[in-house]
């Protein structure tokens, strides 16, 4: 994980019926903010994703990797300084091959940031 416990905490965990919940909080005074963009911090596309990939990878308590990206939409900005905390939520299908098949969107006090549906192995 290279994002959880620096980047960003997590705040509470929960699966249950193939639906998991995270709720977490990003630091706005990360070294990623002083080019993505100084004086007014937007937390990267990639690293949204990344932190949806990390948190699959706590709650299965193994490495997970991204298979195939179906969609992503980034619908808002998420900037750290006016909403540090975000919440996820993901329906999760384990697949026949034991990939895991995820739909679900990233939402803070303001609205959704992105959605987007994968499969992770």
């Amino acid at each position: 994980m290279i994002l959880k416990d620096s980047f960003y905490r997590i705040n509470s965990l929960n699966f249950e019926e193939n639906v998991l919940e995270a709720h977490i909080s990003i630091d706005p005074k990360h070294s990623i903010f002083d080019g993505h963009f100084p004086g007014n911090p937007v937390t990267p596309g990639v690293v949204q994703l990344e932190i949806v990939k990390e948190i699959l990878g706590t709650q299965f308590n193994k490495t997970i990797q991204l298979k195939t990206l179906a969609t992503s939409k980034f619908l808002a900005v998420l900037n750290p300084v006016n909403t540090p905390d975000a919440a996820l939520k993901m329906t999760i299908t384990e697949q026949e091959d034991q990939s895991l098949k995820v739909s679900g969107q990233m939402s803070t006090s303001e609205g959704i940031c992105l959605k987007f549906q994968g499969i992770y192995n």
